[in-house]
């Protein structure tokens, strides 16, 4: 089981699978470890040799004693290359996981192929804060009105006295269509009821709330060299699509895909469109 230990001293953990020449990094989004990508896995690694990242705070992966940014996550993947002597990958992210990656291909643009951006943001406006207000309201029945919007570390203590399970029924609602929470209610449950069992952390996935929170890569988005992909879905709730809009206004080698009836966890949802699209782009030349 390979772990890297990183710049500030936290353990990351990482798998690494499928046998191609080159390298191609997938990274998760909130809360979920690298169990996220499951339907990913099996069709990239015929061609790839894939690495899947547990972020800082879940899976196997440690929860730093203090809080930390999608800049150090960043810097956590460059501590897995630099240990496996990867000197350029690609990569894909999703949600958090692509404002990670934006962070990469800021600091590191030399060491950044191509870059999938997937269903992601480079700030936080009021739409996503409204969203967690609900979210808080949903998982500790309280006024999240009387809470000072200035004080995030307040937000985030009543984050981590929260219920796990609680948390996953808010979010499934709001990252994945109706449609699919109707026809797929076992299969969703399994999965979050084995995560729960095995990998979340709820302090772990309320520092991770604390690092999107806090993060902003508007003038970081000019920095990325690499060709990039932007895609996201045209019915996502939790991320609208006019983000993914905006960062490929300002990455200068990039193409938009928004993707029909799309939700935020499309790549779940709808696999064969997902990788499609990505392989096509990964593989052009």
């Amino acid at each position: 089981m390979p772990f890297c230990v990183s710049h500030d001293g936290a353990k990351i953990h990482y798998e690494i699978t499928g046998n191609g020449e080159k390298e191609l990094f997938f990274i998760m989004g909130l809360g979920v470890d690298k169990r996220g990508w499951l339907f990913q896995v099996p069709y990239f690694s015929e061609k790839y040799r894939v690495f899947l990242v547990d972020n800082r705070g879940v899976g196997k992966s440690d929860v730093p004693e203090g809080f930390f940014s999608t800049e150090d996550m960043a810097k956590d993947i460059l501590c897995i290359m630099d240990k496996e002597g990867v000197e350029k990958a690609y990569f894909v992210g999703a949600s958090m996981g692509g404002m990670i990656l934006q962070k990469l291909g800021a600091i590191a643009p030399e060491r950044v192929e191509k870059l999938v951006l997937a269903c992601t943001l480079a700030k936080l406006d009021e739409h996503e804060k409204e969203l967690m207000k609900k979210g808080l309201r949903f998982v500790k029945d309280i006024d999240v009105d009387k809470i000072d919007e200035s004080n995030i570390k307040e937000y985030i203590k009543l984050v981590i006295e929260s219920d796990a399970e609680r948390i996953f029924n808010f979010l499934s609602k709001n990252i994945f269509s109706p449609q699919f929470l109707e026809q797929n209610k076992e299969l969703i449950l399994d999965f979050f009821r084995n995560y729960l069992n095995d990998g979340f952390k709820v302090k772990g996935f309320a520092k991770q709330l604390y690092a999107i929170l806090n993060h902003d890569s508007t003038e970081d988005l000019e920095k990325i060299k690499s060709k990039t992909l932007v895609i996201t879905g045209d019915k996502d709730k939790m991320v609208p699509k006019e983000k993914s809009i905006f960062i490929a206004r300002r990455i200068k080698n990039s193409i938009l895909k928004i993707v029909e009836n799309g939700s935020h966890a499309f790549m779940f949802e709808m696999p064969d469109v997902f990788n499609k699209e990505v392989d096509k782009f990964l593989s052009e030349n």
